[in-house]
């Protein structure tokens, strides 16, 4: 299987080769895709530089293992740094003038705060990533594709190969495992890898760890005041709790469940490992962020644009969860949350609670749409948000679509979205500088984005939110990883968009219900 898709390669880029030399072309890099005729269970691989990137209800699913080309950037300068590098890489890739090739897909992840040191748990993260992977496996539907980047111009591309077909083989090695898993499940399985500790146990536990609800609520109480006194319309506070778990998470097993159970946000995982750690030469550090993110930032797609405006955010009972779709239309209190009732039927907690989350929700979409205007020729947005429902609660949203001028493109996009009132607040940098100031925590990634762009300055960016990092120490015998023995830490992060009539009690529920699309998994 492998041997023959390693020659269907290299009989590719052979005649490649000989076009390029025909046309006289001067470029020194080009993407090679063939069709995989079987699909396999696109899950990430424990391969260092892994991305994995699905969106359930679209069909899309993108997986790539190692690095060919990464760019780093830090600073107020950082989306025209990493934009500019990529152009000098697109100009030297080829088939990017010649066809209408999409090639080459590269992933792209920035932090929330343009200066984040991103020390700490943050720790060999870099503030703005882009990265080219040299495996990618993309499915579309029940269609899946294999793409290699290759460098040109070498005289031998035997290590290449070798580098290809080992990345191929830790993949369907651990696709095999998956399809033998999925024929043999653990009934009610948890998600760390024996059965040592139950979902009721790891919450209690979680809750003891967690940041003190007194310190949060302090934060909370300022902020209010500042929004009171008529500093800013809005500041969204945020809180990271820790959780020390025996043995590791699978993190396999949790990609799984979310993709199950958010199938309308983008799943998202990025793996690092940090060799010899400490004085110990085996042991070694495995960190990767997983998210489940239901927001947009922007998607772009032969200059189509659109951003979506997320915020308010109401729960949802165990009753309406199990519910079916069909149950959830029908008309009736007990069924659908108190935001869709009409408003004689609404008491006057439930009238002001909606006035509160429009309110909120009316900041994010204005301000998304002003943003967007100057870009672009057309822009339109409806007149009132939709409610989108998750597992575990709603949201508000509202979609923001319309035309790029032609003289813009995805990071000029980014650059005047990031961040978004959703993340930061109103006037919002000046909301960002106060979070950065009065906030006990670096963010890191958490607030950032993340998503994939390609050639053709299409992409898609969905802003990092319930999210967590997982970090793992793990002993390494020869290549092998030793797992009996590792634990794995667990940060998650969330946060609460807070306005004039916000109270901190009511806002620390609503960032226990987002830390539960992490938690309940488990």
């Amino acid at each position: 299987m492998i041997g023959s898709l390693i020659n269907s390669l290299k009989t590719q880029l052979a005649l490649l080769e000989g076009k390029i030399q025909q046309e006289k072309s001067v470029c020194h890099y080009v993407s090679l895709e063939i069709p995989l005729e079987h699909s396999r269970s696109l899950l990430p691989v424990d391969i260092n530089n892994s991305f994995f990137l699905s969106k359930p209800d679209s069909g899309i699913t993108m997986l790539g293992l190692g690095s060919f080309l990464t760019l780093e950037a830090q600073g107020n300068k950082r989306f025209n740094l990493i934009k500019s590098e990529f152009s000098d890489i697109l100009n030297k890739w080829y088939g990017i003038n010649n066809t209408d090739s999409n090639f080459p897909i590269a992933f792209l992840a920035f932090a929330f705060d343009e200066n984040d040191p991103m020390d700490g748990k943050w720790d060999h993260f870099p503030n703005t990533l882009l990265s080219i992977p040299i495996v990618l496996i993309k499915q579309s539907h029940s269609t899946q594709t294999l793409l290699v980047n290759i460098k040109l111009n070498q005289t031998c591309y035997d290590s290449t190969f070798k580098t290809i077909e080992e990345l191929l083989k830790q993949f369907f090695k651990h696709s095999e495992k998956q399809i033998e898993t999925s024929k043999h499940p653990v009934k009610q399985a948890p998600l760390s890898d024996t059965n040592t500790r139950q979902p009721s146990s790891l919450r209690k536990s979680f809750l003891k760890k967690s940041s003190t609800k007194k310190i949060w609520q302090a934060l909370a109480e300022n902020a209010i005041a500042q929004i009171q006194s008529g500093n800013f319309d809005k500041l969204v506070t945020s809180r990271e709790c820790s959780l020390q778990i025996s043995p590791q998470i699978s993190v396999t097993q949790l990609l799984r469940k979310l993709i199950k159970h958010y199938p309308s946000c983008t799943i998202f995982s990025y793996q690092i490992s940090d060799e010899n750690l400490g004085n110990n030469a085996n042991n070694k550090s495995v960190k990767t962020i997983v998210a489940a993110s239901p927001e947009r930032l922007v998607s772009l797609q032969h200059l189509n644009i659109q951003s979506d405006a997320l915020g308010g955010t109401i729960f949802r009972s165990a009753q309406q969860k199990n519910k079916s779709s069909e149950d959830c239309s029908q008309k009736h209190s007990i069924q659908i949350p108190f935001f869709l009732k009409q408003k004689s039927n609404q008491t006057e907690a439930e009238s002001s609670e909606s006035e509160k989350l429009l309110k909120e929700h009316h900041f994010i979409s204005q301000t998304i749409y002003q943003s967007l205007a100057p870009l672009c020729h057309t822009l339109k947005m409806p007149v009132s948000p939709y409610l989108i429902k998750l597992h575990n609660l709603y949201h508000l949203e509202t979609p923001i679509q319309g035309k790029l001028m032609a003289n813009y493109d995805l990071f000029d996009a980014i650059d005047v979205l990031h961040p978004t009132p959703a993340v930061a607040g109103l006037p919002t940098q000046q909301a960002k500088q106060w979070l950065l100031d009065n906030e006990n925590h670096h963010r890191g990634w958490y607030t950032g984005a993340f998503g994939w762009l390609d050639g053709n300055n299409n992409g898609d960016l969905s802003v990092m939110l319930r999210c967590a990092l997982i970090t793992t120490e793990v002993t390494t015998e020869g290549s092998q990883l030793n797992h009996k023995q590792n634990k794995s830490q667990l940060d998650l992060f969330a946060g609460a968009g807070l306005i004039a009539q916000s109270t901190p009690d009511a806002e620390w529920q609503e960032t226990e219900l987002k830390i539960q699309t992490i938690l309940e998994m488990l």
